[in-house]
């Protein structure tokens, strides 16, 4: 049975320019994780969100990946906070797509 496991990261606008180049990798342009500006999901700091659902084996390369980078990894109840609001994203994109073709 393949495990998906879900994170969540945040980096401020400082950040942004160098996170840009991270993601451009084929490794993260493969995964394709989501990003979002913080705000929009209810987080309350300007800069952006890092969405990634993947296995468990891709989800700990990221994080190898995303160790030096301006990105942190969010924990805890900041983190389920996150996840959730992309989970209810997610599901909104899918049920908008059922009523599309369905």
């Amino acid at each position: 049975m393949v495990i998906q496991m879900e994170i969540a990261y945040y980096y401020d606008m400082a950040g942004n320019a160098t996170m840009k180049k991270v993601l451009e990798q084929e490794f993260f342009k493969r995964l394709g994780p989501i990003v979002r500006e913080a705000r929009s999901v209810g987080f309350d700091k300007d800069g952006f969100l890092l969405y990634i659902k993947a296995r468990d084996d891709l989800v700990e390369e990221a994080q190898k990946l995303l160790k030096d980078t301006p990105a942190k990894l969010l924990e805890g109840d900041e983190a389920e906070a996150v996840i959730n609001a992309f989970r209810e994203e997610q599901e909104s994109a899918e049920a908008g797509m059922g009523t599309l073709f369905g």
